[in-house]
This record gives C-alpha cells, sequence and structure tokens, in this order.
C-alpha cells in the first residue's frame, strides 16, 4: 500500500481539509471524515462518536443504512464504561487494538456487551483517536478493520492528522450552532421587553425620560433632541432622515443604529409610530409619537458572528493561492469582525531567508505589503502572549513593548481606539499574528475575544495548509525544470512529434515520452506513465527514464528491458504503478513491441488501427515473464501514435469510448505531419487549450502524446 502521507493520500487529505473548511455543520464534519477514513485506511468501519451535552456518554454519529449523507446515533457508550472508545477518551491517547485476542484482554468481550458488538460485525483490530480543539475533549474518531494488525505508524500519522482536522471543524462548527442558538435567545428577549418605551411631540422632540437609555450612557437628561449626542455620527444623518420621512409620511419609523456608551457602542432598534388626534382619519394631526428602543447588541454580534464564519469558510474554501488567501482573510477581518484595519505579520521565506513579513489591509481593501528586517517570531510571542492581546486606549498603546510601540502609535493617530492582537499557532509550529485595529472598545467584551480567538485558530489552520501547499508547488516548479524533456533526436529517416500537458493545479506530472537513438538504424520508441500526480509522480518518472534509457543501451530488445525494470522496481521496493509502451523500430519499419500495462498504440500501416501490442502488466507486478512481443512491418511511410491515458479517459468520457474516438479522429489526421496530426488529437480530446506544452490548458490528467513518420 502506498504510504498515507504520499500520493494518493494525501490528495484525500488536501481534499478533506477543503470540505471540513466549508462544513457548517457537525453531519458535513462527520460525512467527510467518514469517507477519507474509508477510503484511505480501508476501513470495515469509521465513526465519530460525540460527548453529550453532560459530557458523560458518547453517542456515535452512524450512516444510515451505509449512506454517509445520512447519519443517526449508535448505542450510546459511557466514559466510565470498559471500551476502547472510553479509554481513548478518559486517558487523551490513541488506542491500538492489533487483533481480538488483545480487544479481549484488556476489555473483556461479554455476550450482549459493547464490544462483543463489532465482534459480530466480522472485525479483526481497531483503532481509536481522541478529537481535542483548544485543549478541550470533543469525542473519539473510531476505526474498524476486518484485518489484524491495526494501523501501521504511516497509517497512524495520517490517522492522526485526520482527527486533528476533524476536531478543528467539529469546534466550528458548534461555535456557528451556539451563535445561531444565541441569536435566537437574544430575539425572544428583544421580544419580550424593550430598553425603554417613550412619547415624543413634533416640534419638542423626546418627551419622556428614557432611563435605560440613560443607564447606558450615564447622560441624565435626553429629553428633547440631547439624545443626538449619544449616536454614532456616521449613523445619525440616516436616522434623521428616516425621522423626516416618517413625520412627512405620517408612517412607521423602524431603523437601527450605534450607540455610545462607556463600554463601547451598542447597537439600538428603534421603532416609533404617530398617534392621530382622530384615529378614524389618516389625514387628522399627528398629537405625539410612540415608540420603543430595544438594545439588540448580543443579538446583532451573534449573527454579525455567524456571518464571519460563513465568509470566512467561503474565502478559506475558494481560495487556491496564499496570495489569494490573504486577501480572502483581510477582507473578511474588516467585513466580519468590524475592524477598520487588519495586519498579518508572518514568518514567512521571501528571497532573503525566513524573516517576517508585514500584509496590511485598511478599508480601501488593498493590500499592502513590506518586510520587518530585524524581527521575528520571539517579539512577536512578547507581544501576543498565548490567548492574545486586547488594548484599549492610550493606556493600551503605552504597554506595548517599545519595539511594536510606533505601530500602534500611527494607528491610533489615524482613529483607531482599539487593538486585537491574535496568535498564529498551529500544533505543529508559530506563524507570526493577526492585529485587529477598531474604532468601537467592544473587545472588552469576554464572549468576543473568546470568537476572535477561535476565528484566529481556523485562520492559523488556513495559513499553514497554504504554506505548505505553495511549498510544494515550489518543489515541482524546481523538479519540472530538472525533469523538463529535452527535444526529441534528429533521425535523418523519421519524424516525430511529442505533446505534453500536466493536469490541472500542478506544474510537473508523471507522464513522459521519447525516443531514443541505437544502432543499427534503429530508434526505441517510448512512452511511461507514473499514477498520480505532482512532485512524487515526477520525481518516480525521471527514476524509471534513466532506467529505460540505460536497459535500452545495453540491450534494446522489448523483453529484456521490461525484465529490466521489473528488477529495478523489486530491488528498490518501491509500490508506484508504472506502465509503459515500449518498441524498437528499425529504418525499414520493423517494429518490435511490448507493453507493461499500457494503452495500444495507432498505425495507419494498412488503414487506421491499433496495434495488437500483448498488453502485459504494470512495471514490477509478478507473474508476467515479457516473453509476448509483437513483431510488425510497418509498410513505408506509415505513421505510429502512443499516447497516455489522460488523452483518452475523463470523468465524462470512458475509456472505450475515448479509444473509439481517438481512432476516428485519427482516421481523419493521418494523412498529414506528425506535429499536425499529434496537435489535432489532442485538439480534439482534450480542447484548445490544452495543446500548448507543460503548462497548457486545464486538463483531468497528464496527457502525452508521440507521433512518429518513417521517411
Amino acid at each position: 500500500m502506498t504510504s498515507p502521507s504520499t500520493g494518493p493520500a494525501l490528495e484525500h487529505l488536501h481534499r478533506t481539509a477543503t470540505e471540513l473548511a466549508a462544513a457548517l455543520e457537525v453531519r458535513d464534519v462527520v460525512t467527510a471524515v467518514l469517507r477519507t477514513g474509508r477510503d484511505v485506511l480501508r476501513t470495515s468501519t469509521c465513526g465519530v462518536a460525540l460527548f453529550d451535552e453532560a459530557h458523560r456518554v458518547l453517542v456515535p454519529q452512524v450512516p444510515v443504512e451505509g449512506d454517509l449523507t445520512g447519519l443517526g446515533t449508535g448505542r450510546p457508550v459511557p466514559l466510565s464504561s470498559a471500551t476502547p472508545s472510553a479509554e481513548a477518551a478518559r486517558t487523551l491517547r490513541p488506542v491500538l487494538l492489533r487483533d481480538r485476542a488483545e480487544l479481549a484482554a484488556r476489555f473483556g468481550a461479554g455476550p450482549g456487551g459493547l464490544n462483543d458488538s463489532v465482534l459480530a460485525q466480522g472485525e479483526h483490530s481497531w483503532a481509536m483517536y481522541p478529537l481535542r480543539a483548544r485543549g478541550r475533549l470533543l469525542g473519539v474518531l473510531r476505526f474498524g478493520f476486518t484485518r489484524e494488525g491495526s494501523l501501521d505508524e504511516d497509517e497512524q500519522v495520517f490517522a492522526a492528522t485526520l482527527a486533528g482536522q476533524c476536531a478543528l471543524a467539529l469546534e466550528r462548527a458548534r461555535l456557528l450552532h451556539d451563535a445561531r442558538r444565541s441569536e435566537l435567545r437574544y430575539r425572544t428577549l428583544a421580544e419580550a421587553g424593550s430598553l425603554d418605551v417613550f412619547t415624543a411631540r413634533p416640534g419638542e422632540g423626546v418627551t419622556s425620560d428614557l432611563p435605560g437609555w440613560s443607564a447606558l450612557t450615564g447622560r441624565a437628561d435626553v429629553r428633547g433632541y440631547g439624545w443626538k449626542a449619544d449616536i454614532h455620527p456616521e449613523d445619525l444623518p440616516a436616522v434623521l432622515d428616516a425621522v423626516a420621512t416618517g413625520v412627512a409620511q405620517r408612517s412607521a419609523v423602524r431603523h437601527r443604529f450605534r450607540l455610545a456608551t462607556p463600554g463601547g457602542w451598542r447597537t439600538i432598534s428603534l421603532v416609533a409610530v404617530p398617534v392621530l388626534a382622530d384615529p378614524a382619519d389618516p389625514g387628522s394631526e399627528v398629537v405625539e409619537w410612540v415608540g420603543s428602543l430595544d438594545d439588540v447588541t448580543d443579538r446583532a454580534r451573534a449573527a454579525r458572528r455567524t456571518r464571519t464564519l460563513r465568509a470566512l469558510a467561503s474565502a478559506l474554501a475558494t481560495a487556491t493561492t496564499y496570495s489569494q488567501l490573504l486577501d480572502g482573510v483581510l477582507q473578511v477581518c474588516l467585513d466580519g469582525p468590524g475592524a477598520v484595519r487588519a495586519t498579518f505579520a508572518l514568518a514567512e521565506n521571501h528571497g532573503e531567508g525566513t524573516g517576517l513579513r508585514v500584509h496590511r489591509m485598511l478599508t480601501d481593501r488593498e493590500r499592502r505589503t513590506h518586510a520587518l528586517p530585524g524581527l521575528g517570531l520571539d517579539d512577536l510571542d512578547v507581544l501576543t502572549g498565548p490567548e492574545g492581546t486586547y488594548l484599549v486606549g492610550p493606556g493600551g498603546v503605552e504597554s506595548v513593548p517599545e519595539v511594536f510601540r510606533g505601530f500602534f502609535e500611527a494607528a491610533r493617530e489615524a482613529g483607531e481606539t482599539a487593538w486585537a492582537v491574535l496568535p498564529l499557532t498551529t500544533r505543529r509550529r508559530r506563524l507570526g499574528s493577526l492585529t485587529l485595529g477598531f474604532t468601537d472598545p467592544g473587545i472588552d467584551d469576554e464572549e468576543e475575544r473568546e470568537f476572535l480567538l477561535a476565528f484566529a485558530r481556523q485562520v492559523s489552520t488556513a495559513l499553514e495548509r497554504m504554506q505548505l501547499l505553495e511549498a510544494q508547488r515550489d518543489t515541482a516548479t524546481v523538479l519540472q525544470e530538472a525533469l523538463r524533456p529535452g527535444p526529441l533526436p534528429r533521425v535523418e529517416w523519421l519524424d516525430t512529434h511529442r505533446s505534453a500537458t500536466t493536469s490541472a493545479g500542478v506544474e510537473v506530472g508523471g507522464d513522459w515520452a521519447e525516443t531514443i537513438p541505437l544502432d543499427g538504424d534503429r530508434v526505441a520508441v517510448v512512452l511511461g506513465d507514473v499514477m498520480g500526480r505532482g512532485a512524487r509522480a515526477a520525481t518516480v518518472m525521471g527514476e524509471v527514464r534513466t532506467q529505460v534509457r540505460t536497459l535500452a543501451l545495453i540491450d534494446p530488445h522489448p523483453t529484456a528491458v521490461l525484465r529490466g525494470l521489473d528488477a529495478c522496481a523489486r530491488s528498490s521496493g518501491g509500490e508506484d504503478l508504472v506502465t509503459i509502451f515500449y518498441g524498437v523500430l528499425a529504418r525499414d519499419g520493423r517494429l518490435l513491441a511490448a507493453s507493461a500495462g499500457h494503452l495500444p498504440p495507432l498505425t495507419c500501416s494498412e488503414g487506421p488501427h491499433y496495434l495488437d501490442v500483448p498488453p502485459g502488466v504494470p512495471v514490477g507486478v509478478e507473474g508476467d515473464p515479457r516473453t509476448d512481443v509483437l513483431d510488425v512491418r510497418l509498410a513505408p511511410g506509415s505513421a505510429l501514435v502512443v499516447f497516455s491515458d489522460g488523452l483518452v479517459e475523463t470523468r465524462s468520457r470512458s475509456l472505450e469510448e475515448g479509444l473509439d474516438e481517438v481512432l476516428r479522429r485519427f482516421r481523419d489526421e493521418a494523412h498529414g505531419s506528425p506535429g499536425e496530426f499529434v496537435e489535432a488529437l489532442v485538439r480534439g480530446m482534450v480542447g484548445p487549450d490544452a495543446s500548448g506544452g507543460a503548462t497548457g490548458g486545464a486538463v483531468d490528467d497528464d496527457v502525452t502524446v508521440l507521433g512518429l513518420r518513417l521517411r
């Protein structure tokens, strides 16, 4: 089995991380994790058990009749029970059971017990991982296998990583749930009572006391129009317009605004209706206005937090580059928490070694980047602390370490009054800090601080993941330059052309095609395909390509070359799947061809058709003596086309359909030069943008085509 830390398993992990970033419900989180556990670790069963509200019982989240899109609850597991899941929860350590005997010895398996139920499913080994986030245990991730042995070391690393991603996503989903529940709670409270009920008269303003208003603002008398001084300057014009419109139209006034209080801005909802001198006459004089003021700050905050988390999930799911991620998160910081300035200070490699770089965005939505020479993560740790630093007013700025004080003094001069400096860390490393600047000192609220910390944790995970992806892309770029095939060698009796396009999202792939001149007016024709994509596939491709060249120069016969490749694969212990077409073409048209699990080539000799090359098995697979070799003579002027499966097989087209279509197109194009018919086949099968070389179009898989014509 391929190591879970590389190849398809890593792709599964990246796909799961993207799904989890967009998951808004516990069900979505569990579904993504169970699918990945099943697909990568080959589990018999895979489940997530979550604590109930009392934190005493684990409640399994169980697929309904095997359908991962529908989840129910299984038999509860008490935390005090003698079960592997309960022990993983109690000890906060993974529990691995390698066979049934170990299960019975450690936990017992009496008839009808919790442990006996897994034996009835035919399982022989198990693994349980605690799900922890922010130091809090959320539940247990469980894997069951029909094989003995549980997980090897690489699989344990994969399972632990999956458990960590699951825990973070569960925490975010529960935070969203709590925010929605909080929003409903505050709505109910607001409907039950008001901050103030008041009266007002045209030309006189407010004619009654506002005790709730006075308690919030400290202003003793707000009769008349004194209340205007407490409304946020940006909101006051809209409030006055709404009142004027209501007076002119004799209609109800409904508006929301921010109210200044010693503890920060509060969100107030205003409703006022006119009282007519004659209720039966809509045109009669307005005697007074009666209204109510509701403090909806907590409800507004709950709604804002929900919107912020949704916007963050969307930004994380859609960003494909590090730059896009920075822009997306900075914009969410301005739109969601209500900051007027958002600043990343991150440890990054920027061409001159690793150092701190600042990425800042103001309300103009333009990101500005510059370096912080001489400063490092240790300096940031002094500023942020493990739970963040929250600064309010001049006193807060004075408490900042001197090396950073100038930044905050400049921000204060620009109108900011409060700052949240949040640590960006993951379980593996420190990344830097996120500083949010506000004109509202409301960060003194403990719930708001908890929300901002949770927000920063989600950003940290996304930044680390994107930095790792960028590092992989950098590695792929280096490999691309090192492994980029050179021009096909000139052979006086042969015309050749090659087209190579890598799959979408990677810079280097696992396909290659080449011709190798041999003595005696012969040429070796090779096209290989390493399963997978990116750096790993490219590395294996480079190794196998070198082996083919060496073996062909020693003994070019197809049997000798394929046997040599099998021997190299066995000696290296590699488990990568590699298919190869290999042939020796002579000047007189004689072709000796064999295949290691590869697709047959096309020729126009005696009419367009596929050559009946013995299919063979992929390189390194046991049981093929490599003695089946096609011996055929191509007519003078004949063409030969060899291609990878990316040309014919896509998500919307089966292999058989693709082979039929390529043959049909080749019949129309076989008269042209190799350059003409190869490019025509690529354009027709993959699309007009995919024939531009190694960085051409966005295709599902690597596409490599090699065309030859005898002169």
